[in-house]
């Protein structure tokens, strides 16, 4: 389910099933040089992210993006972010990024690197195919998590 008015009302009648939010995190670069790499990385996440929806739809939340500068605080982003959610019935977070800075961060459990791929230029079907050719690697890490901690 998606983070909108909508489907919200579903989530609230069906929030015993749903134990899993997904959290796409963004860095945004609007400099001359780095805003284009910056817009494919965007296009990247939110289309995986919203193919990973669409195959777990009844299972996860995926929340909007937070979208936060070069220079952000990852750290204090991360304790926001886990303060917020340890107040929720959900058993299971996932950070979706292609900032490999996350990694560096030990006080986010499961954030997934992923390298972007500029996608921008590909045509829809194989962009259909490489994106789920990436939604397949990351496949078995919220399998593994979920019968882990069922």
């Amino acid at each position: 389910m998606h983070f909108i008015g909508k489907e919200i009302d579903q989530y609230l009648n069906q929030q015993d099933y749903i134990d899993t939010v997904v959290v796409p995190l963004l860095q945004i670069d609007l400099s001359e040089t780095g805003m284009k790499s910056s817009a494919g990385a965007s296009e990247y996440l939110q289309n995986l992210t919203a193919l990973l929806e669409k195959q777990f739809k009844g299972r996860i939340l995926l929340l909007p993006p937070i979208s936060y500068g070069k220079t952000a605080d990852r750290q204090r982003i991360a304790d926001e972010l886990t303060k917020e959610v340890e107040h929720t019935k959900f058993k299971h977070v996932f950070y979706l990024t292609t900032d490999s800075e996350w990694r560096t961060l030990d006080s986010l459990k499961n954030v997934l690197w992923l390298p972007a791929i500029p996608i921008e230029d590909m045509d829809q079907s194989f962009k259909n195919s490489v994106m789920e050719d990436q939604l397949r690697q990351v496949l078995p890490l919220f399998t593994k998590e979920w019968s882990h901690h069922s």
